[in-house]
């Protein structure tokens, strides 16, 4: 799955393409894009996952999510544009970016050399997380992420009406993305290309609006 602060940067884009075409409520939206991951304590239940393409990783079942959650208001759609990035990232931007070498099953960067094991790579706190670290001071940086958004959102997220959705955690969702924004990681790009990403999401995101809009 992409960092937090991605969905972040992708809800912002998504925002930006649908507001002028029809009745969004940004806060509402966003919350969206927030609560599958800071909110809601069963990940699999909350994701609707299923095998991916590569062996040990998952996706949302979108054929599930598009028949069983309705994109009825700003907080729904919202979720479900969290759940659009999450597929497409990692079938369309996570295992085209590496070489999943089953033999030895290593996970290898073919623009570095860099491997890695599954375990190490994959564990809390592992390289893929300290990947999305870096990225997220590129994305302040650059503007992706609006800090005056986060400090409007409640600290409470907003109930969904969907029992998954809103039996949460304790922790409250802005002292995850304060850990997150406080993080210094200087980017290096071993893992993934920042700018690749950022391409990545805005291209996702006009695809996305294009299809909401059609609806």
């Amino acid at each position: 799955m992409p960092g937090t602060l991605c969905h972040v940067a992708f809800g912002e884009m998504v925002y930006r393409k649908l507001a002028s075409n029809m009745p969004l409520n940004k806060i509402e939206f966003m919350s969206g894009n927030l609560i599958p991951d800071l909110s809601a304590e069963d990940k699999a239940l909350s994701h609707y996952r299923k095998n991916a393409s590569v062996k040990g990783l998952f996706i949302p079942d979108m054929k599930r999510v598009e028949k069983e959650l309705q994109k009825d208001d700003s907080i729904k759609l919202g979720l479900y544009s969290h759940l659009y990035l999450d597929e497409r990232f990692i079938e369309r931007f996570l295992i085209p970016s590496f070489i999943w070498y089953e033999p030895t099953m290593k996970i290898i960067n073919p623009q570095n050399g860099l491997e890695w094991y599954p375990g190490p790579f994959f564990k809390h706190g592992g390289v893929y997380y300290k990947a999305f670290d870096e990225i997220n001071q590129m994305l302040i940086k650059d503007g992706y992420v609006s800090m005056e958004t986060i400090f409007n959102m409640p600290e409470i997220l907003p109930n969904t009406g969907m029992p998954v959705y809103d039996n949460r955690k304790k922790k409250t969702w802005k002292r995850e993305i304060e850990e997150y924004i406080a993080k210094t990681d200087k980017y290096t790009g071993n893992v993934f290309d920042y700018y690749e990403l950022v391409n990545f999401m805005e291209k996702t995101a006009i695809e996305f609006a294009n299809e909401i809009l059609k609806e």
